[in-house]
């Protein structure tokens, strides 16, 4: 199964899903392009780094996740503002998201939100679905046993950083993991095929992966 940015997050937990019901016959292989993976952490690096993003920015991930939770944009700036999530909930010894885990060159400048700020109430109404792997499958409570993952992050995007932590967890797992980082691409980079020669590569590489996997 295959997804590219919230279709990403479909094909993540669907795997998931799939491994939980021990649904036969297994799937094979995951193809994640440039996946949304997490919805408690709008304040990472890439979020941070790329908030105006040609192709996705900070403020239209923000207006999709308080649509897809609340059916209205009322509270997207909550949502930029990791409001949606409680101090007590920010200040856990073991957090959901671990910021550390990402390259060191990627927390160079970085300057981590608050902690002390959050809206406990919404965090109550909302914590089962944040906190469900089938909505957020970066912060699932294992991620063992899924199948063969090719993933493809692109440097300049606010996803950016979901994807290199998901690679991260998914490697200490024991999945297997393919991953393709394009250092010029933005999101949603795989619609330049035929425009740029990078991208040419990067379908070179899906293509050959799948036949070697099959």
């Amino acid at each position: 199964m295959t997804g590219d940015s919230a279709g990403g997050n479909l094909a993540a937990t669907v795997a998931l899903k799939l491994r939980d019901d021990d649904f036969e016959p297994a799937v094979k292989m995951q193809l994640l392009f440039y996946p949304w993976l997490q919805t408690l952490d709008l304040q990472l690096p890439s979020y941070v780094q790329y908030r105006n993003g040609a192709f996705l920015s900070q403020a239209s991930m923000a207006f999709f996740l308080a649509n897809a939770l609340d059916g209205s944009d009322h509270r997207q700036e909550v949502y930029r503002n990791n409001d949606h999530v409680s101090p007590a909930a920010k200040q856990m010894k073991v957090p959901y998201i671990d910021v550390t885990q990402l390259p060191s060159k990627y927390l160079v400048g970085y300057e981590r939100p608050s902690v002390e700020t959050g809206n406990a109430t919404m965090w109550n109404e909302l914590k089962d679905k944040l906190l469900s792997p089938y909505l957020s499958p970066l912060v699932a409570d294992r991620l063992d046993s899924l199948p063969l993952t090719f993933v493809l992050s692109a440097e300049q995007d606010v996803l950016r950083d979901d994807a290199l932590l998901y690679v991260d967890r998914l490697k200490k797992s024991g999945v297997s993991v393919e991953h393709v980082h394009s250092t010029v691409s933005i999101h949603a980079g795989l619609q330049a095929f035929g425009s740029l020669p990078e991208i040419e590569e990067i379908f070179r590489d899906i293509t050959k992966y799948i036949t070697n996997n099959l």
